[in-house]
């Protein structure tokens, strides 16, 4: 599914019966490779792009309980094994798996239908730890099925890749040597 160094994907096992349906979202116990910290639940409407964004502390953890959800990573760690490379999955619950985006690989969610998803970080959120650049710039990599997406104020004002980039190298660099800053 995913080939990303770090990126964990994580098969769900759905329970069905007469009742219904139940799946387990997280255990403890998984090999997930995050603690999380904070749980919270999207709503996002037809057409609705939110991203493309990085963290420098943070992992993420997400799956997708209705609807669908199309996700593009590029792993922007330099010391990566898979650095530069870019990938895209959908994710639908009628094939649940979650997803975890550890610090340091960019991501998008692009919604082609209305859509709810659950995802938890590892750390509180905090806005100093994400950067943002333009969903669409060809420097990402990633082919998109929209060409005017449904964005956050944020997003649509946010500035290019390589100007995400190289903030997103200062801060890793400032945590990796806070004495310098």
């Amino acid at each position: 599914m995913i080939s990303l160094d770090g990126v964990v994907v994580t098969p769900l096992k759905p329970h069905r019966d007469h009742r219904g349906v139940f799946t387990e979202a997280f255990r403890a116990q998984w090999p997930t490779g995050i603690v999380p910290v904070q749980w919270n639940v999207v709503a996002s409407n037809p057409n609705v792009m939110r991203g493309f964004h990085v963290h420098v502390t943070h992992a993420d953890y997400l799956l997708v309980f209705s609807g669908s959800l199309l996700l593009g990573l590029k792993d922007m760690r330099t010391a990566s094994p898979t650095f530069g490379h870019v990938e895209m999955t959908t994710l639908k619950p009628d094939a649940p798996a979650a997803i975890m985006i550890p610090p340091g690989v960019g991501h998008g969610f692009y919604f082609m239908e209305q859509s709810l998803h659950l995802y938890s970080v590892s750390e509180y959120w905090d806005l100093a730890d994400e950067f943002a650049c333009k969903w669409n710039d060809p420097d990402i990599g990633l082919e998109w099925p929209t060409k005017n997406p449904l964005l956050s104020e944020r997003d649509t004002n946010a500035c290019s890749f390589a100007e995400m980039a190289e903030s997103y190298r200062l801060a890793i660099a400032r945590k990796e040597n806070p004495r310098s800053s």
